[in-house]
């Protein structure tokens, strides 16, 4: 049960997220913030939550693209599920033990907030959307600094505590850019949304979010495999 919850869940939760992204990419309609008559998605142009819109940029249905893409963020609260069980496996040391609970303290309602990001399609509830996401990174980053203490104080090897370093600084640099972000209602107000953003800041935009994804799923499935060690560590003392 601990090695599911622990081990498999993670790797379950960022496989799925990966594979329903990919199906969901592939059965965009169209469009972007900028160019309503692009075909199909384009991972330079097109953020991810564009893929759960109600109707897409180019005004057409979203339906499918929009079922796979909530699936994947929906499969985020397994990964949650699982930050409830991981503390328990730093308990060989009373600082580690504290940092990962604290750690699962933030992660726990973050993942919550992201299944919320797909609750809140930013073409019906931008607002909503807009608070949902930036609240999601602010309590993963303050989870991911817990947990940088928690693998510094436990006996895992510097690398998977390196790997929570480096997730630790993109995060924090990503979500101090969301807090200086200009939220613009691309939709609703869309002659000043063209005013203030270029495709050059567009396309910026939106590869800083896939890379800032891609180190997060990098390093939640690097994470399994250290704490994999530590339960393989407990089961034989």
């Amino acid at each position: 049960m601990t090695k599911f919850w622990c081990v498999d869940a993670l790797r379950i939760a960022s496989v799925y997220y990966l594979a329903a992204v990919v199906i969901a990419i592939l059965l965009y309609p169209g469009g972007n913030h900028i160019e309503l008559d692009q075909v199909g998605y384009s991972l330079h142009k097109n953020f991810l939550s564009e893929l759960g819109f109600h109707k897409t940029m180019s005004g057409d249905l979203n339906f499918f693209s929009s079922f796979f893409w909530n699936t994947a963020m929906y499969m985020l609260l397994l990964q949650g599920i699982a930050f409830l069980f991981i503390p328990s496996l730093f308990r060989e040391n009373k600082y580690s033990f504290a940092f990962a609970c604290l750690g699962t303290l933030f992660m726990f309602p973050a993942c919550i907030f992201f299944v919320g990001v797909a609750l809140t399609p930013g073409d019906i509830f931008f607002d909503a959307h807009i608070f949902t996401t930036t609240t999601a990174f602010n309590l993963y980053t303050v989870s991911i600094f817990f947990y940088v203490l928690a693998f510094i104080s436990s006996s895992l090897s510097n690398y998977y505590t390196s790997g929570a370093i480096l997730l630790l600084i993109a995060v924090s640099v990503y979500s101090y850019y969301l807090s200086g972000y200009q939220p613009i209602d691309a939709i609703k107000d869309r002659e000043l949304y063209l005013e203030v953003y270029t495709m050059d800041l567009l396309i910026f935009n939106v590869v800083l979010q896939k890379v800032i994804i891609s180190l997060m799923i990098i390093t939640i499935i690097t994470f399994s495999f250290g704490l994999n060690k530590l339960i393989n560590k407990k089961e034989t003392q």
